[in-house]
C-alpha cells in the first residue's frame, strides 16, 4: 500500500560524493529541501563509461547519501566510426536509449508521483520523455551551460527544446537563463527563478596584517570555457608588473580546456605565479576563502555561482563578471565589484580598486556578508515548496 508521502525522483548528471562542484551541491540542497518538506525523495545519477560493456541488469547500484536514496546508473557510450556510419547510425543513440530504459525500470519499481531533472541535456530530455510517457508531472531545472552552451549546438538544441516542451514547470537559477530558454521554447508562464542559498560562517575574513606579504588572489570551480580563466590570467600578468601577487586556483580543469590553459599560461608568462590546488571538502572551503586577499570569478557565462556566494558569505572582497545571477548577488561598489565578461582590462581595474583601497575592501567584506543573509536555506526551501505544491499535496 502506498503511503501518504508524495514520491519524487530527481535525475542529475552530478551528485555528491562522486562529483565536486556547484551543480552537485545545488542538487543536494534541493533534494534536502524536498525531503524536509515531507517528500519521499530519491536521486538517479546518470553517468557514461565510454570504455565499458554495460548491461541493463548490471548498471545500477543503490546507496544512501545524507539520508537520500541514490541510484547510481552507468550506461555505455556508442563508438561509431564515422567512415562506417550509415543512415541509421546516430552518435549517442545507444547511451540515450539505455538512460531512458534505466529510468523506466526505476519508475516501474517505485511508481513516482513527480520527476525533476537538472541540466537539459541529456537528463532533461530523457526525463521529459519518460514523464510524458507515464503521464506524470516533470520539473526541469536549468542551471548554466545547458542553456548558455548547448543552445548554440545544432546537434543538441532540438533535444534541449524537447526537454523544455515536455516540462510542466521550469526553474532557472537566474533570470537570464529563463529569458534565453524562453527564446527557444515558450516557458514564461510555467517558470520561475530560484537562487541558490548559502550559509553564513561564524568566522569572517580579515585583512592581512603584513602589508609587505604577497597578495593572494583566489578562484575556484570546475574550470572550463564558461569560467573565463584566460581573462584572469591576462589580468594577473598585467597586475604582476606592479604588485607582488599569487593566483591560487582550487578545483578541476576540464580535459577539453587543458591545452588552452597551458597556452595562455605560456603566453602570459605567469606560470610561476599560479598554483593549482585540489578540490577540497565543502567544509574546508570557507577557511581557504578567508586566507585570500580577494576572490575573483571571471566567468563568461554563469547560472547562480555557489562559490561567489560562499566567498561573500565569508566576507572575502569579491570581483565577478556581470553574468547569470551575479548582478543579483552583488551590488556593484557596495557588496562587491562587477565588470563585463571577456574583458581582462576591466578585471585589472576592479582588482586594483580593492588593492589600492583597504577601506573599500573592508566595506565590501561587511556588505557582502550582509547581502548573503538574503539567500538563506529557509528562503530557498519555501520557494521550492511553492513549486512542488503545484503538483503534489504537502
Amino acid at each position: 500500500m502506498k503511503d501518504n508521502h508524495p514520491k519524487l525522483l530527481i535525475v542529475t548528471p552530478e551528485f555528491p560524493p562522486e562529483q565536486w562542484g556547484g551543480l552537485a551541491r545545488t542538487v543536494l540542497k534541493v533534494a534536502m529541501h524536498a525531503m524536509n518538506l515531507g517528500i519521499d525523495t530519491q536521486v538517479a545519477r546518470l553517468t557514461v563509461e565510454p570504455e565499458k560493456v554495460i548491461l541493463l541488469d548490471e548498471n545500477r547500484t543503490t546507496t544512501s547519501f545524507e539520508g537520500i536514496v541514490t541510484h547510481n546508473i552507468i550506461v555505455g557510450k556508442d563508438n561509431i566510426d564515422p567512415d562506417q556510419r550509415d543512415i541509421w547510425g546516430c552518435p549517442h543513440n545507444l547511451s540515450l536509449q539505455m538512460m531512458f530504459q534505466s529510468l523506466e525500470s526505476l519508475e516501474a519499481s517505485h511508481q513516482y508521483d513527480i520527476f525533476q531533472s537538472f541540466f537539459l541535456y541529456p537528463v532533461g530530455y530523457i526525463t521529459g520523455l519518460l514523464a510524458k510517457k507515464v503521464k506524470k508531472p516533470m520539473i526541469s531545472c536549468i542551471v548554466g551551460n545547458d542553456v548558455n552552451r548547448y543552445f548554440f549546438s545544432p546537434e543538441k538544441v532540438s533535444v534541449c527544446k524537447s526537454g523544455l516542451d515536455n516540462s510542466d514547470f521550469v526553474v532557472g537559477l537566474s533570470k537570464s537563463l529563463v529569458d534565453l530558454a524562453d527564446a527557444l521554447s515558450p516557458i514564461s508562464r510555467k517558470s520561475c527563478v530560484i537562487y541558490n542559498s548559502v550559509t553564513i560562517p561564524d568566522e569572517s575574513w580579515a585583512p592581512r596584517t603584513d602589508p609587505a606579504s604577497r597578495i593572494r588572489i583566489g578562484c575556484a570551480g570546475i574550470f572550463k570555457y564558461a569560467k573565463g580563466l584566460p581573462y584572469l590570467f591576462k589580468a594577473v600578468a598585467e597586475l604582476s608588473k606592479k604588485w607582488n601577487l599569487h593566483l591560487a586556483l582550487r578545483g578541476i580543469i576540464r580535459h577539453s580546456e587543458k591545452d588552452v590553459f597551458q597556452e595562455i599560461l605560456t603566453r602570459t608568462n605567469i606560470r610561476r605565479l599560479v598554483t593549482m590546488l585540489e578540490p577540497a571538502p565543502h567544509e574546508e572551503i570557507s577557511g581557504w576563502l578567508r586566507s585570500l586577499d580577494l576572490f575573483v570569478l571571471p566567468s563568461v557565462t554563469e547560472g547562480c555561482p555557489n562559490i561567489v556566494m560562499e566567498a561573500m558569505a565569508a566576507g572575502v572582497p569579491t570581483v565577478a563578471t556581470e553574468v547569470g545571477a551575479v548582478p543579483d548577488l552583488i551590488e556593484d561598489g557596495v557588496s562587491g565589484l562587477l565588470c563585463p565578461p571577456g574583458n581582462s582590462t576591466a578585471l585589472v581595474s576592479q582588482i586594483e580598486r580593492i588593492l589600492n583601497n583597504p577601506d573599500l575592501a573592508n566595506k565590501l567584506s561587511k556588505a557582502g556578508r550582509e547581502k548573503m543573509k538574503l539567500f538563506s536555506a529557509e528562503r530557498e526551501r519555501e520557494e521550492w515548496r511553492q513549486v512542488y505544491r503545484k503538483f503534489v499535496e504537502l
